[in-house]
Formats: structure tokens, C-alpha cells, sequence
């Protein structure tokens, strides 16, 4: 029985720590990580170790990313039978990093000091999350620091060492905490980490202290919420309705704002097509003397019956009749495209325009003094997506998504989380806009302001700073999100042969 605990208290702080509509303690994710160190431990063959670890990180996941059932039950088709497997298998995936984890810890808890051991516990989780980011499309959506998102004191250290580095830190303190006893350096290693992450995490957060960061000038931006209905969202009975309700909360911001935004597919028809509905955007951009930034389907032709199809932001500028836009690079397989379609017997999980496929261009949309990052969607919970938009020279980041298709669930509280992360790496604002909530603008702090309720008409007017320079983690991305996997491979190389010589130690 007791060895059923350690895998209770990683669910449980798992649980409360990740960000969750009921009762949020971002402290409780150290228990995470101290549970699988635990486990490493305690258990005496790596492969029992690494069972135990994946059990308690597949069922960490799965409280979680349990709403990934809701957008499959309700808006795809399939019944609650067939959508309550879908998070348990991604969680079950997802696991796997963990046991991992877990399996590599045991075999280096008895080879390396105490110490030795904390630091690197701190290399491995952040080759893990980085690892998470990268294989199967990547799914980088537990990122431990994530989690203290809503303490900006707690994740000043992303803007140095990245939001991976950060939960590599963080680990090798609940690591401290497990051998506080046997090791002096591990006490003053936790007590010196957390007392520098809260003492320049308080002085950075200091009013209008960026840092070296320098700003540009400032821009008005309007955010619009439409809090459209998801069933109702692509039926063509509702287009006008929906275009008519954007306009009319837009109304509310026009005589202040240099830009509005619009959520992803806010307007769900083609705007490329002529038609009365592109006619009252072009319209409305023109008579407001505003430019609209917003979310819709988008096509390249390739003859009479062949077509490309793109999740697309467009940029509307009443200066001009040609649009600009920006296509969504990195797709959620399943929701917005099928892997191996001509493989696979298996359609979208939801409902939309159709399947998707990437764009290849990351380069501003440019509009007035304005160089916009676009990261649509899932896009904001990749670094590296936003590190190549402000390599680009955007000067302002902007992620708009649909999240209603996760209902009333933790998940928007997570992606708000995760994309307060990317504002703080990259030392830019970044303004959220979405079609049910969370919206808001997040400073280079990873403050957030200027938000929305969920599920609410809403129409807010925000003022980011346009931002140049380069936080230390962009100027040395390469370095610090690849030198700990290099350091990790290495020293696992060096533990794994080292064991090799203990014949005590059971496989």
C-alpha cells in the first residue's frame, strides 16, 4: 500500500499545482518531481522504477488534460465512451517522459553525490520538457514552471534560462528536499535557489523595470471577444449574426484603437472570396479608419479542383485593399489535420473548416509602427516558435485562439499560463486574444492585464509598449536550451556505465 502514496501525492500536487479553475497552490508542483525522485529512491530496479513512474506521471497528466475529452464528446462527433480514452492514452504518452525520468534517477542516485545528484536532476527535467516540445509534433503542455505563471516573482528566471531551465531549477529544489538530511550543500543549494528566484523575482517585477529592454513607442490595441457559440460557429445560418456581433463590439473601441483583434477563426467564411460579408469587413476597416487583425480559413489555389487550405490570420489595413496575413506553422495533429491520413482510418476528432496544412513563414505583420509575432492557438506553448518571430523583428507578440472548444475546464487557464511564459522569454508584449476568454495583454513580466471573464461578450482596450532589444535567453537561445541535453546525454553516458560496475544493483 505504501508504495501507492508517492504516486497519490504526484496526481494530487499535480492536480493543484498546474493552474485549474477550483484551487490553485503553484507551490504543490514541487510535490511532482519529489514524488518521482521518490519513487527513484526507494525502488531498488530501475525498471520497477521506471512502471512506477510512468503510473504516477500518466495519472499526474491525466488530471491535468482530462478536458481533452470535452472538445472530442461534444464538438466531435463521437460518443463519451469513445472520448474519455482520448486523454487517458495522451496521458499514458505523456508518461512515458516521466518514467523515464524516474529510470535514469535511480541509476544516477547511486553513482553521484547528493549535491551532484540535485544538479542533475535540473538537467535531465529540462532536457525532458524540451524533449516534450520536440518528438511526436511535440507536446510541451506540462511545462513545470508553467505552473507559478500566475506569480510573476516566480518566473523571472525564463528571461535567463528559459521556461525549460526554470523547471530544471525548480526540480533540482524538491531533489534538495529529498536528501536534506544526508547533504549540508544540498540544504544551502534550495534555500539559496529559492531565495534568489523570490528576491530578483521582486525587484525585476519593480514597476516598469524591463531591464535592458527597451521601448519603442506604445500602441492602442482593441481586443474583442465575440463569445460565439462553438456549435453554432461554422453553420452558415449564423455567419451574418457573427460578423454583425464583432462589428458591433468593435464599434466600442474604433475612435481609441490603432489595431483590434479577433480571435482565430473568428469570421468563418473565406475573406479571400468577394462576397457582402468581406464587402462589411473591408468596410468597417475603412469607415473606422482602423485596421482589423483576425482569425479565419484561408486557400492557395493549385488548379480548377486543387487547393491548400490554412488556419490564417489576416491583417485588414484601411489604407489598402490587399490583405496580409499569417499562416499557422505548427498544426495540432488530429484537430486540425490527420498524421499519416492516407495510413490511418481515422478523421479529424473535431469539426471545422477542414484539414489543414502549415505555413513556412514567421515574418511580422506589419501595420503602422507595429511588427506583429503571430502565434496562433497551440503555437504559444512552443519557445521556439515566438524565438524565431522576434529573430523576425516582431516587436510586439499576438496569439489569438479558439478555446472554446475546451468549455469550462482548466484549459484556459493553462494556456493562459503557458503563453505568459513566451512574453517573459522574449522580453515582449504579448496580447491574447480569444474567442471565449482568457484575453488580456501580458507584459514582458508575465503580468497580465487587461483581461476577460470566460465566456463573456467583451471588448477591451489595452496599451503594450512596442519593445526592442534581447532578453538574455533569446540573444543565447541555442546555448541554453540545448546545452543541458548535451550535458544530460553525457553524464547519463558516464552514470550508465558506472553502474555497470555495481553488481548490487538489479535490472
Amino acid at each position: 500500500m505504501y508504495k501507492a502514496i508517492p504516486i497519490l501525492i504526484a496526481m494530487l500536487s499535480a492536480g493543484l499545482g498546474y493552474a485549474n479553475p477550483f484551487l490553485h497552490l503553484p507551490a504543490a508542483v514541487l510535490g511532482f518531481p519529489m514524488a518521482l525522485g521518490y519513487i527513484a529512491f526507494s525502488t531498488h530496479s530501475p525498471k520497477k522504477a521506471m512502471k512506477r513512474g510512468w503510473i504516477a506521471g500518466t495519472l499526474a497528466a491525466l488530471i491535468c488534460m482530462y478536458w481533452v475529452a470535452y472538445p472530442v464528446g461534444v464538438y466531435g462527433g463521437l460518443s463519451w465512451a469513445l472520448a474519455i480514452p482520448c486523454p487517458v492514452l495522451i496521458s499514458m504518452a505523456v508518461g512515458v517522459y516521466y518514467g523515464l525520468y524516474t529510470y535514469i534517477i535511480t541509476y544516477a542516485a547511486r553513482v553521484l553525490p547528493p549535491f551532484i545528484l540535485c544538479l542533475f536532476s535540473a538537467l535531465l527535467w529540462a532536457t525532458m520538457e524540451t524533449a516534450q516540445g520536440i518528438f511526436f509534433t511535440g507536446f510541451p503542455w506540462m511545462t513545470l514552471s508553467a505552473a507559478f505563471a500566475s506569480r510573476p516573482e516566480w518566473i523571472q528566471g525564463a528571461a535567463f534560462i528559459g521556461a525549460y531551465g526554470l523547471s530544471g531549477l525548480l526540480v533540482s529544489v524538491a531533489t534538495s528536499i529529498l536528501v536534506w538530511k544526508i547533504s549540508n550543500a544540498a540544504k544551502v543549494w534550495s534555500i539559496v535557489v529559492i531565495a534568489v528566484v523570490l528576491v530578483f523575482g521582486g525587484a525585476r517585477t519593480a514597476p516598469e523595470d524591463f531591464t535592458a529592454l527597451k521601448s519603442t513607442g506604445t500602441a492602442s490595441i482593441g481586443i474583442v471577444q465575440g463569445n460565439i457559440d462553438q456549435a453554432k460557429k461554422w453553420d452558415s445560418k449564423y455567419r451574418k449574426a457573427t460578423l454583425d456581433k464583432y462589428i458591433k463590439l468593435s464599434e466600442q473601441l474604433t475612435d481609441k484603437a490603432d489595431l483590434i483583434i479577433w480571435p482565430e477563426t473568428a469570421m468563418p467564411f473565406y475573406i479571400q472570396d468577394p462576397s457582402i460579408m468581406r464587402a462589411r469587413l473591408f468596410n468597417f476597416a475603412t469607415r473606422t479608419n482602423t485596421a482589423v487583425l483576425t482569425g479565419a480559413p484561408g486557400y492557395i489555389l493549385h488548379g480548377p479542383k486543387s487547393f491548400s487550405l490554412y488556419n490564417r490570420a489576416f491583417l485588414i489595413k484601411p489604407e489598402t485593399i490587399t490583405l496580409d496575413w499569417y499562416d499557422k506553422s505548427h498544426l495540432v495533429p488530429f484537430g486540425e489535420y490527420v498524421p499519416l491520413k492516407d495510413y490511418l482510418p481515422l478523421d479529424k476528432l473535431v469539426q471545422g473548416a477542414g484539414d489543414f496544412i502549415p505555413g513556412d513563414d514567421p515574418s511580422p505583420l506589419e501595420s503602422g509602427n507595429l511588427a506583429i509575432g503571430m502565434l496562433i492557438c497551440y503555437e504559444g506553448v512552443f519557445p521556439e516558435l515566438a524565438q524565431e518571430r522576434v529573430e523576425k523583428g516582431a516587436n510586439l507578440l499576438i496569439n489569438i485562439s479558439n478555446d472554446a472548444w475546451y468549455g469550462n475546464t482548466s484549459a484556459p487557464l493553462q494556456h493562459l499560463a503557458l503563453v505568459s511564459l513566451r512574453a517573459v522569454e522574449q522580453g515582449r508584449y504579448l496580447i491574447r486574444g480569444t474567442n471565449t476568454g482568457i484575453s488580456g495583454c501580458i507584459d514582458p513580466l508575465g503580468q497580465v492585464h487587461d483581461t476577460t471573464g470566460l465566456f463573456v461578450d467583451a471588448a477591451v482596450l489595452t496599451n503594450p509598449q512596442l519593445i526592442s532589444g534581447e532578453t538574455f535567453f533569446h540573444a543565447n537561445y541555442k546555448a541554453v536550451t540545448f546545452g543541458p541535453v548535451i550535458l544530460t546525454i553525457m553524464l547519463s553516458g558516464w552514470i550508465f556505465l558506472m553502474t555497470r560496475k555495481n553488481s548490487k544493483l538489479k535490472i
